[in-house]
């Protein structure tokens, strides 16, 4: 025996029914049309509370009356005058809060004699209604999506909503083909203009919504689409022929109702090709009964739309509730007057107009459909805490899985997006229709270097014009169709144009001719902070571009058009869209905070990725006490990993090129370790810390002024005359005062590196540096040991075999083209320094809070430009460089190293096993298991910052702060241990989503 296509859907509804709060367990389940006239529990029920009904109260339970009340004294006696004493089968509520829907269904559920059918009127779920429930895309924005999957998958969560506040219908899809641009009431509330389409993503919704125990009503019947006059207003015309209607109007309806969806709602419109007689479609027996119950099939329970409208008016005057019911309509919504409308229809059974065999199957289907959805026993909303329920994790990935999906590419020339060559370009980002500073301005600084500028109506001043004429590229975003954001797209006359379209496609052809002239335009039919998003990442690659134009748009796409974009670069998503634990979230928030409360940190920040996509990016506390804000912009000084950032991505390019070989003498790179005991020495031996080399040298040794002071220069305690605190168990004598002979107290030709403020070097004073590196004696045994002064040797290598400095050779082979243009050496040449996180005040050396300048004294003595440290960056830039070498080698699209390099330096392992070639490993660390090796790659760093990168679970963390300000002594950071607890929450958080 075939099974009714609904059934099924019952079958799996009743096997996730259990999750869901309202739903009864045991029979939740919202009925397929075919379940009304079966047999059963549910029709027992219903019968046995028919036969204690009178006429009167039969003809009530059709009723579904709209309130536009509050959750106070005056709503609840309406709502007990209206479920209480004229016993309605449902209500309907308007324009409210979530508090207030919740509480307001609550009390008409406890004052209802029969369990009351919850409706909404929530075409794009209930922020349609609910003003602080979670707004999801308009539907001519998800016309766009391709993957039918992604639409089901709204319809549940739409469904859990509904749920949460005690709803169990919802007036949506909109099924209406919206084929005429003029149309004044569908446009943006429909799925497009392709009836395929429509039909497709209406379906999957419909699934979602009555998989999730809610009931879809499928509108507005026979097809809304193609008419020009609003129907809350008017009675609209459809002037479509027979032919063109089974075409185009009634594929959507078709399908739903093969797939098995339960309710459909009538339009209030003309339709002369079904019936000639003028009369709404809602009202006429022809269209309701002869088309859609006889000749489609459908036995589910029709709904009106709402009778309050004026398009809802019989030709005679007669009274429209009667003859919706003479039409075939089983729920009257929202009739003109409630207690005279169900007198009439009384009136009209008992005269026989209407058959009280009708209004009997009518509130039958009704109440069959109350019992099998749970109604009878299910609890009733909660009011504490709804909108919270509402707004839920679920809720914004939904809603930002959706803004990605509806993306349309309709042109790229030349493959302008994503955008690419990141460190050369001048860019202007400017939106058309709202301030500089927004979602998607702020999204695309996370790529790149931008200027931002916002207008939001009239005339661009011509400065401003000039301004962002000398950009490389302009982005473009355009928030509205006015002819002002027209002429201004015209007046923006760069190299490179790219624009992005937010706004109802129906709407945008006034834009067309001043598009023309952009490389690359981008379409999302809707204009929510989730789509602005979505828009930034896909200029720059951080998300795949898959949609398709929902609408033709004259002069710029016909209909269907667009082109994938393939993910270059990150993306932001949330954890459940990677498959870790939305309460990630909040256990990083936690234990950061915990940091700043106790004094671990000023502050810090934080990113986790894990399969291309940021799931946190996130700033806490201050730059220091009392000081400015942590941004995602603050750059942090982070320490030694540069080692495995700076050094080790220079060298890997150095490598790529062939210009050294791994197990080549170090003196064949450094002409000053010839013939002496480290000519023998390997870079890979330097970079394993297998060398011998001993861990530092005393930098204060040599930048002390030996005249300055008497005795030694420091002391194992505190007594007279050594009184400054350098490390625990090491005081300085108060007395020492640095060279002059290789600094000086101001730039001069000699020393125009700053050094630290009121301290300047060069190239004599690096020489020092580095001569008592190439003297350092070696230990006897190459064991492990980790050592600063093997990455000094290996950038003095890299910048000999390239004829580079470092700085710029990272930059301009590594970070520029990552788009890391935060990250650099000596920071206060290119960064304001009120973004810049101070690290230590140093009482001894520089005799000052270190600011800009790197807190490492061997980098910093070498000109702030090291090996072993000096590098200044964000969290964001150094999951980019992570990214890259989780690919391969590869970023936005470009090859930075080759993929056998990454995993020469990344795979291959120290004779312990526990380091690669340059980066520290370690193991996963829930794991007990010491045998099972170290995957996990990356460094820490002595500021308090550290990165790791872990390939078998696709995964990134990145840590950065500034633990040693005010000074290194701080315990409260080795008593938090944040670094370890973030760890251990995102692999907790891995293994609690699988």
């Amino acid at each position: 025996m075939k099974i009714p296509g609904f059934i099924r859907y019952m079958a799996l509804a009743c096997a996730c029914i259990v999750a869901i709060p309202g739903i009864n367990r045991a029979t939740g389940v919202t009925p397929s049309s075919s379940d009304f006239e079966e047999a059963g529990e549910s029709a027992r029920w219903a019968d046995s509370v028919m036969a204690s009904m009178s006429l009167r109260d039969r003809v009530a339970q059709l009723m579904v009356p709209r309130f536009d009340i509050a959750y106070n004294a005056a709503g609840q006696s309406q709502l007990r005058n209206v479920v209480a004493q004229q016993k309605v089968g449902g209500i309907l509520l308007g324009k409210g809060k979530a508090s207030d829907y919740a509480g307001l269904i609550d009390f008409a559920g406890s004052v209802a004699a029969v369990p009351l059918m919850v409706t909404l009127d929530g075409e794009w779920g209930p922020a349609m209604r609910v003003t602080d429930a979670p707004r999801f895309p308009y539907n001519i924005c998800l016309g766009a999506i391709a993957d039918d999957n992604l639409l089901y998958d709204y319809g549940r969560e739409v469904a859990r909503q509904c749920r949460e506040l005690g709803i169990g219908v919802d007036f949506a899809p909109v099924l209406d083909v919206n084929s005429n641009p003029r149309n004044p009431v569908i446009g943006y509330r429909s799925f497009g203009e392709d009836p395929e389409r429509v039909s497709r993503l209406g379906v999957a919704f419909s699934r979602g919504l009555a998989d999730g125990g809610v009931m879809p009503v499928g509108k507005h019947f026979p097809g809304h689409g193609d008419t020009d006059t609003d129907s809350h207003h008017a009675l609209p015309v459809l002037n479509r022929t027979a032919q063109q209607l089974e075409q185009t109007e009634l594929v959507p309806f078709r399908d739903y109702i093969a797939a098995g969806m339960p309710g459909i709602m009538t339009g209030h419109l003309t339709v002369p090709a079904l019936d000639p007689t003028g009369t709404p479609a809602s009202l006429s027996p022809a269209i309701t009964t002869g088309l859609l119950k006889k000749r489609m099939k459908f036995n589910g329970i029709v709904f009106t739309d709402a009778l309050a409208m004026k398009g809802a008016k019989t030709s005679d005057e007669a009274n429209n509730c009667v003859a919706a019911l003479k039409a075939g309509a089983d729920v009257l919504l929202q009739p003109r007057s409630l207690i005279s409308d169900i007198q009439a229809v009384v009136a009209a059974v008992k005269s026989g107009e209407i058959s009280e065999k009708q209004v009997n199957n009518s509130c039958r289907k009704i109440l069959v459909w109350k019992h099998r959805s749970g109604l009878v026993n299910s609890a009733r909303p909660k009011v504490a805490g709804i909108a919270s329920r509402l707004n839920s994790d679920a809720a914004k990935d939904m809603i930002e899985r959706l803004a990605e999906a509806s993306m349309v590419c309709v042109r790229n020339d030349g493959g302008l997006i994503p955008v690419g060559a990141l460190s050369d370009r001048k860019i202007a980002v400017v939106t058309l229709g709202a301030a500089a500073e927004n979602t998607f301005s702020e999204y695309c600084r996370k790529y790149a270097r931008i200027t931002a500028y916002g207008f939001t109506t009239g005339t661009i001043p011509a400065a401003k014009i000039a301004e962002i004429n000398k950009s490389d590229l302009a982005i473009v975003l355009v928030t509205t169709s006015s002819s002002w954001a027209a002429a201004a797209l015209k007046q923006i006359d760069t190299r490179s144009k790219v624009a992005v379209v937010l706004a109802n496609p129906i709407k945008i052809s006034g834009l067309s001719a001043a598009l023309g002239s952009y490389g690359a335009v981008l379409v999302g039919g809707d204009d929510i902070k989730a789509m602005r998003k979505a828009a930034a990442q896909a200029v720059f690659g951080g998300i795949d571009v898959t949609g398709r134009m929902p609408v033709a748009v004259p002069g710029l796409a016909p209909l269907g058009a667009g082109s994938d974009i393939v993910c270059t670069r990150l993306g932001y998503a949330s954890p459940q869209a990677v498959g870790l634990d939305p309460d990630l979230t909040r256990r990083i928030d936690s234990i950061a905070r915990a940091g700043v409360a106790s004094g671990a940190y000023p502050g810090c920040q934080v990113v986790v990725a894990r399969r291309g996509r940021v799931v946190v990016d996130a700033a806490y506390g201050k730059l220091e006490r009392g000081g400015a804000d942590v941004t995602g912009e603050t750059l942090y000084d982070v320490a030694s990993m540069t080692k495995a950032t700076a050094t080790v991505a220079g060298l890997m390019k150095a490598y790529d090129e062939g210009l050294f070989r791994l197990d080549d003498p170090i003196s064949q790179y450094i002409p000053e370790l010839t013939d002496t005991e480290k000519s023998d020495l390997t870079p890979s031996q330097l970079l394993y810390h297998e060398s011998g080399m001993p861990a530092i040298i005393n930098v204060s040794k040599v930048m002390m002024d030996p005249a300055s002071y008497t005795g030694p220069l420091t002391k194992g305690r505190q007594t007279a005359g050594y009184g400054i605190r350098i490390a625990s168990r090491v005081y300085g004598n108060s007395s020492a005062r640095m060279r002059r002979d290789i600094t000086s107290l101001s730039a001069t030709k000699d020393n125009p590196i700053e050094i630290a403020s009121g301290i300047y070097g060069g190239t004599t004073l690096r020489d020092t540096i580095m001569s008592r590196i190439y003297q350092a004696p070696l230990r006897a045994s190459k064991s492990f040991r980790y050592s600063c002064l093997n990455f000094c040797l290996l950038m003095e290598m890299e910048e000999n075999v390239t004829g580079t400095d470092h700085a710029r050779w990272v930059r301009s082979e590594i970070f520029g083209p990552l788009g890391a243009w935060h990250t650099g050496f000596r920071p206060r040449e290119y960064y304001s320094l009120s973004k810049i996180a101070p690290t230590e005040n140093d009482a001894f050396l520089r005799r000052q809070t270190v600011r800009g300048y790197v807190h490492d004294e061997i980098a910093a003595f070498s000109g702030g430009v090291q090996g072993n440290a000096g590098l200044f960056s964000t969290a964001s830039d150094v999951a980019k460089y992570s990214q890259m070498l989780l690919n391969g080698g590869v970023y936005g699209g470009e090859r930075l190293l080759s993929a056998a390099t990454v995993r020469k330096f990344t795979d291959s392992r120290s004779q312990g096993g526990k380091r690669a070639l340059g980066f520290d490993l370690m193991g996963n660390p829930l794991s007990k298991d010491d045998t099972a090796g170290y995957s996990i790659f990356g460094h820490t760093g002595f500021t308090g910052t550290c990165f790791w990168i872990d390939p078998e679970n696709e995964l990134i963390f990145v840590f950065l702060s500034n633990r040693v300000n005010p000074s290194r002594h701080n315990r409260a950071f080795t008593r938090l241990n944040p670094r370890g607890l973030m760890m251990k929450a995102i692999y907790e958080s891995i293994k609690g989503a699988s």
